[in-house]
């Protein structure tokens, strides 16, 4: 059963045929082919997009579980301050790995050395969208000026099938009036996108306010830096007005329910309303501190449950919609949805390959796959993992790297942090 994604969002039965990296047919398919996965009793959908990662914190994944964002910050930093580019290259290649296997084909990173997590891209083959992240150097753990380690990044990166370079920006809490601006003219100078942190508490938004006389939106709004090349992650502590100023300049919001929620961040980042008023949506799970696993299976479901817990109505936030956030939202907030977030021909071949032979599953049929996929399937049911006409994973099992050397790495990797 194919879950297209296409406008009319068809369920089709039949083949997907893949040549030369993108989508040949979809369908009834005559021809044979190098290589067949057999996905009877699966649902075969566009690779999940997972809009907002920390990929190389999976090596800080438990250190600073149960305390709230403003303990969690400065526990993560004492040992992030240790990461080396090694630390984040296997670091990010583990998170890679955990992807792959859960039926993710892109992710929208927020880091540093994010030249080190383009290497554990390439190597695993999963598609990457890598924001640098910025903020003003008394505040940085990076070596030299962020800004000019950006510009350098985003420059070097341009031009890869799998590398898709962005800068990034902390938050407006580490980040002044001038590294935003700067930050904004070096992704105009090179065409590329911005990815920054914002009202992600109440915190946040009272302290800007307090300093500025404005609340976070307001402020970027005053100064110029809101566009339609920008993606947010968060977005908890808006009012409907910031909603309209987001919709009104074209930016993208990544929505990290569980993130939030770990954290108790408070209130919800109000959706419904985003997707009402235009703004285009993705789902993010957030650092591997703050939400542990990046299973986007999980993180839909808690989507759901989220928004129809909190206003008390069952029809919030619906499966189709939600699945809509993970697929073809994600792929519209990187303004890549001719490319991926779907499974039409012509298109880049990202797909994930989900059985509904498991307990959980039982019965399937087509008016029961959408709900199947968000309520009860999780990452562990996902088959074959394909990127760029790739075959990352097959039977469960991961092709491009070593998952056993990986997963070794890693725990040592993190053995040697903690005890430093």
């Amino acid at each position: 059963m194919i879950v297209t994604q296409d406008a009319g969002r068809s369920l089709v039965s039949g083949d997907v045929l893949v040549e030369d990296g993108r989508i040949a047919a979809v369908g009834r398919v005559d021809r044979s082919a190098a290589e067949v996965i057999d996905c009877n009793g699966c649902a075969v959908l566009p690779g999940l997009i997972n809009l907002h990662n920390h990929a190389p914190n999976t090596l800080l994944r438990g250190v600073a579980d149960d305390v709230p964002l403003e303990e969690m910050l400065p526990m993560a930093a004492a040992i992030d301050a240790k990461l080396t580019r090694r630390d984040v290259q296997i670091g990010a290649l583990l998170a890679c790995v955990e992807m792959i296997r859960s039926g993710t084909t892109s992710f929208h990173d927020l880091f540093y050395w994010e030249d080190e997590v383009a290497r554990a891209v390439r190597e695993s083959g999963i598609r990457g969208f890598l924001s640098w992240v910025t903020l003003d150097e008394s505040k940085t753990t990076q070596h030299g000026s962020p800004l000019k380690n950006a510009e350098a990044f985003v420059a070097k990166q341009k031009g890869d099938a799998l590398v898709t370079p962005s800068v990034g920006v902390q938050g407006i809490y580490a980040a002044s009036e001038e590294t935003c601006t700067k930050a904004k003219e070096i992704a105009e100078r090179h065409h590329v996108r911005l990815h920054l942190h914002l009202s992600e508490t109440r915190g946040e938004v009272e302290a800007q306010r307090k300093e500025t006389g404005f609340r976070p939106i307001e402020w970027l709004e005053k100064i110029g830096f809101l566009g339609p090349d920008l993606t947010a992650a968060h977005c908890v502590w808006i009012t409907i007005n910031e909603v309209r100023t987001l919709a009104r300049h074209g930016v993208s919001v990544a929505h990290c329910p569980v993130s939030n929620m770990k954290l108790a961040s408070g209130g919800v980042a109000p959706v419904p309303e985003m997707l009402l008023e235009g703004v285009v949506v993705g789902l993010g799970t957030d650092s591997p501190i703050s939400n542990n696993a990046m299973d986007m299976f999980a993180d839909m479901k808690i989507a759901a449950l989220l928004h129809k817990a909190a206003r008390w109505d069952a029809r919030a936030m619906p499966a189709q919609v939600v699945l809509d956030l993970a697929t073809v939202g994600g792929a519209r907030a990187l303004h890549m949805e001719r490319e991926i977030g779907s499974v039409e021909v012509g298109k880049r071949a990202d797909l994930a390959v989900v059985s509904l032979r498991g307990a959980h599953t039982t019965p399937f049929y087509p008016e029961n796959v959408i709900s199947h996929l968000v309520y009860g399937c999780r990452g562990s049911d996902v088959q074959a993992t394909v990127v760029d006409g790739q075959v990352l994973m097959a039977d469960r099992i991961v092709r491009t790297v070593d998952e056993a050397e990986v997963v070794s790495r890693a725990q040592e990797t993190a053995g040697e942090l903690f005890e430093a």
